[in-house]
């Protein structure tokens, strides 16, 4: 419940943010699409191998020259290399990650084709975890209390927040390139923004 309370308070905030800002402003809203990839998966950590790169899909609303209000999609598929447990069974497992956010970004030009940004999303994140059985590749089901790598009982998903930072260089009159560090599906992002 708490989570919920801080998340709808910190909505409201990032709202009425967007509001004064489109109430100073008399710039024309623009609209953004950027598609990007991941450098490599966010679980890198736990010696993943990655069926292929995290993607992501972004769209924006510019509210005023230095505010943008946008939607955020992620996916990811990795899948772990196989352990031998003390049993001798060997086993796998996958995880197919989604994350869904609202970001709110402030922005600053520094020349006319170089921009930097940062801001903050209030997302969703689900993991779907699954075990498989290395040599037949069922999928295995373990007791709660039994010896498995990952919690079975985990929730699968949760609300996040996090941080960004990032910058995009003009390559042509609508459409820009960006490199991005922060949590979403991936810690380290680069892609294509496309402004209609």
């Amino acid at each position: 419940m708490k989570r919920l309370i801080t998340a709808l308070l910190l909505y409201g905030a990032i709202t009425n943010t967007a509001t004064l800002s489109a109430q100073s402003s008399s710039t024309p809203s623009r609209f953004t699409v950027s598609t990007g990839i991941g450098i490599f998966p966010t679980y890198y950590k736990a010696k993943e191998r990655s069926g292929f790169l995290p993607v992501s899909v972004m769209a924006g609303i510019d509210v005023s020259k230095t505010f943008t209000m946008g939607a955020y999609f992620g996916y990811s598929s990795t899948t772990a290399k196989p352990n031998i447990f003390a049993e001798g069974a060997g086993s796998y497992i996958t995880n197919k990650t989604k994350v869904f956010g609202l970001r709110a970004t402030l922005k600053k030009e520094f020349s006319d084709r170089v921009q930097g940004y940062g801001g903050s999303m209030i997302g969703y994140h689900h993991a779907d975890v699954k075990e498989y059985n290395s040599t037949t590749n069922a999928l295995l089901i373990r007791a709660s209390d039994a010896p498995t790598p990952f919690d079975p009982n985990q929730e699968k998903g949760k609300l996040v927040y996090s941080a960004f930072l990032g910058a995009t260089v003009k390559v042509a009159k609508m459409v820009d390139i960006y490199g991005e560090l922060g949590y979403g599906i991936s810690i380290a992002n680069f892609g294509v923004t496309v402004r209609i």
